[in-house]
């Protein structure tokens, strides 16, 4: 369920997989060009700025991450060196969940780097 959107809500339930879905579901629309210039680019604008910002995966992710106490989301969308775009969601719900965007700068640059199949 997604209450209101922002991301702000404990009532909000959606897995992993769902969004991931969503987002590609999203891809096929043709709108999409207006959603994807919307999702901040990490390391470059908007709340992602600080993101991969000394990686060579810079500028590549299009993401929206999500904070709450014991919460660390993100999702959105990369570009791969290969030029592949991949669909991407991580979500950590865990008392140290503070610690989890150096996990998911990893995961980005791990999939910049190396694709998927």
């Amino acid at each position: 369920m997604i209450e209101n959107g922002s991301g702000l809500s404990r009532i909000e339930r959606i897995r992993a997989d769902s969004l991931g879905q969503l987002l590609l579901a999203a891809w096929r629309r043709p709108w999409m060009p207006e959603f994807l210039a919307a999702l901040p680019l990490a390391g470059v604008d908007g709340t992602a700025r600080g993101r991969l910002a000394a990686s060579p995966a810079r500028g590549h992710a299009h993401i929206k991450t999500g904070t709450l106490d014991g919460v660390r989301t993100m999702a959105g969308y990369l570009l791969d060196r290969h030029g592949r775009r991949h669909a991407v969601v991580m979500m950590v719900a865990h008392p140290e969940a503070a610690s989890a965007a150096a996990a998911q700068d990893a995961l980005l640059e791990w999939l910049w780097a190396n694709g998927a199949p």
